[in-house]
């Protein structure tokens, strides 16, 4: 759980106390000048040194260190999406004010049953602990199947105003992109922006996990025709302008046939004399075609075209191969800081949501925080009052959080409820930022996959009422055995699979207890108990090539200790570094705690960890040339898988 720190918590209440002031002052139409702020606003001391709570001024120290700490926590509010609007007064100051419309979408209802399934959804998939999830779902969040970002706020925001966007991307070098937003696309779980440049006709894609600063929405405003905005809709990360259609023909065992003959419903199978299947595949282009053998690796043997066979033949001979750096050279940030702002406004979010408010000991469960860590800062929510000497008493600044106390005379041992107070239905806040909606929509779209109900549909069409048309999803296809996975974890059954695991040639047959159903990177992951293996396991539903029996599971089992399980493997193994260029990426942007820096060269080198060997080998057969693995010990990955599939051509 959080612990308290000092520094920390001035650090909460001084961010809180200016988010809110400069909030105020756009409802207010009174920009605040730096030295206005400076000088009048004041917080809670901590630690308490005296009976009562004593003020003190929130900026303290010379003028430089004062300077250099406001910048500092304008930059902070900026991290999370809130656009600080500078404005130059009549005598020529500059003063500053949030407009919480940068920051926060138009107010959504739920009725009942929505609530339930976007409950549901969050479960499913969704952000994790940097998301929505806690503040609808009573228990605290796990780890989430979708990829994080805070510029899903301006992204959102400028899909809805249609407004032009600016921000830095890393692609072979970082540059400036000015852009006109007019969709988001999410493939396989990784979400991009589909934009226009901005002066030119031409469509691009950027990946979010590839913008390098928080995206600026600028006052230009653009127009989009449904010719534009259908080109948009059709972008693909391997787009190719000319389609180069190509037929591949491979044989494989019998499993691994019918495993591609479901993952792909156009392939034809034919079985062979020796008792191999011929399975013949047509793909757009030679890179897809190229991308699939690969994938199979040894499970395959390419018959034709011998073009294929060619560019399969010089891949191979660069796996792994090239000019590493030191690993001395290299040096990673680590982990992010705890984001105390973003901690606290999650909590007044849930707040506002509970509509009889929320005790201590229900926010403590919810956010895994201690519960004096939350009385301490829903306090200072219910006491806060900045520049309330300026602002002629504090009733002009409302913080809308009420303490009840049943106990008022042992008011630090009891299990308070906190409360929104709002005079009127205009002065409710929205508990959702715009990202809040992006997760909101993917996730309740990814559950329309496994549960029918007409709620999800209906809360879809809320959000999608509220920020426009601005993402589509590309959901996957090959989850045939989904609905009976699922079935099996409500109902609490064993089941009997036949199931490939990922590199593997043969399948195995494995009995399991199915428990909770999630999805990563496009696929949909089922969490059971093994008895086959006498543990728990995590399987791939796209992996299950066939269900032949089900009974009702037998009595307890263990208790499942990995807290993580969909992205467990991110923080077990070996510790491996590569050196890849800009355009292989991809390949290595899904794994969980992956970390990156740009090298001088142009080229990048990402940090993860390895727990087998083989899916490292796997890895950089995908990666192929330009990719190199900098950590000693795996200097040779891949080299001899690549050998065995190159004596096969």
């Amino acid at each position: 759980m959080s612990s308290i720190r000092g520094g920390v918590e001035q650090s909460r209440e001084r961010l809180v106390a200016l988010v809110l002031l400069l909030q105020r002052a756009w409802t207010d139409r009174k920009p605040l000048t730096q030295e206005e702020i400076v000088r009048d606003l004041k917080i809670d001391e901590y630690p308490v040194s005296s009976k009562g709570p004593k003020k003190v001024r929130a900026y303290e120290g010379n003028e430089g260190a004062v300077r250099q700490k406001f910048e500092r926590d304008k930059a902070r509010i900026r991290e999370l999406g809130f656009e600080i609007e500078t404005v130059t007064l009549a005598d020529d100051s500059i003063g500053y004010r949030i407009d919480p419309a940068s920051g926060y979408a138009p107010v959504i209802h739920f009725n009942e049953s929505e609530r339930r399934v976007v409950e549901l959804s969050l479960r499913f998939c969704g952000f994790g602990s940097s998301g929505a999830f806690s503040v609808f779902n009573e228990a605290p969040a796990g780890d989430g199947g979708l990829e994080f970002s805070a510029y899903y706020t301006p992204v959102v925001r400028a899909l809805k105003l249609r407004r032009a966007l600016a921000f830095e991307y890393q692609s072979s070098a970082n540059k400036m992109r000015v852009v006109e937003p007019l969709v988001i696309d999410v493939f396989n779980g990784t979400s991009y922006l589909v934009a226009r440049v901005k002066g030119t006709s031409e469509i691009k894609g950027y990946r979010f996990s590839r913008i390098t600063s928080m995206p600026v929405v600028l006052p230009d405003t653009f127009a989009v025709d449904e010719e534009t905005l259908a080109l948009a809709k059709a972008w693909r990360a391997e787009f190719q302008k000319v389609p180069s259609p190509i037929d591949v023909v491979v044989t494989t065992n019998t499993n691994y046939a019918d495993l591609l003959v479901r993952q792909f419903p156009h392939a034809l199978s034919a079985t062979k004399k020796d008792g191999k299947v011929e399975v013949g595949i047509s793909f757009e282009n030679p890179r897809a075609a190229l991308r699939f053998v690969l994938e199979a690796g040894e499970r395959v043997r390419l018959q034709s075209p011998k073009s294929l066979k060619s560019d399969l033949g010089d891949w191979l001979k660069e796996v792994n191969r090239g000019n590493a750096p030191s690993p001395d050279s290299l040096r990673f940030s680590g982990p992010a800081t705890n984001d105390v702002l973003g901690e606290t406004l999650q909590l007044l979010h849930a707040v506002y949501l509970a509509e009889d408010g929320l005790r201590i000991s229900e926010l403590a469960r919810r956010f895994a925080l201690d519960p004096a860590h939350v009385r301490l800062i829903m306090d200072r929510l219910t006491s806060l009052e900045p520049m309330a000497d300026a602002n002629d008493g504090s009733g002009l600044f409302p913080a809308h959080v009420i303490k009840d106390c049943d106990d008022w005379d042992h008011e630090d041992t009891d299990d308070s409820i906190y409360r929104a107070d709002f005079v009127n239905e205009t002065d409710e806040p929205s508990p959702f930022m715009w990202r809040d909606l992006f997760e909101l929509n993917i996730a309740l779209r990814e559950a329309s996959r496994v549960y029918t109900d007409q709620a999800i549909y209906s809360a879809i069409e809320k959000i999608e009422r509220t920020a426009s048309s601005f993402v589509q999803v590309e959901l996957a296809s090959n989850e045939s055995l989904l609905d009976q996975v699922r079935d099996a974890v409500d109902d609490r059954d064993q089941i009997k699979i036949i199931y490939t695991p990922g590199i593997a040639e043969e399948s195995q047959a494995r009995s399991i207890e199915p428990r909770e159903i999630k999805v990563l990177n496009g696929h949909t992951y089922v969490r059971a108990y093994c008895s086959t293996r006498e543990a728990w396991r995590t399987f791939r539903v796209d992996r299950i090539n066939a269900i032949v029996a089900k009974s009702p599971a037998p009595g307890s089992r263990p208790a499942d200790t990995a807290l993580n399980w969909l992205t467990q493997v991110g923080d077990e193994g070996d510790e491996v570094v590569l050196v890849v260029e800009a355009h292989q990426r991809y390949l290595f942007e899904p794994l969980p705690s992956a970390q990156w820096i740009a090298l001088d060269d142009g080229r990048h080198a990402v940090k993860f960890r390895v727990s087998n060997p083989a899916f490292l080998d796997h890895l950089m057969l995908l990666a192929g040339p330009g990719a190199v693995v900098v950590t000693p010990a795996y200097a040779k990955a891949g080299h001899e898988l690549a050998k065995r599939i190159a004596a096969q051509l």
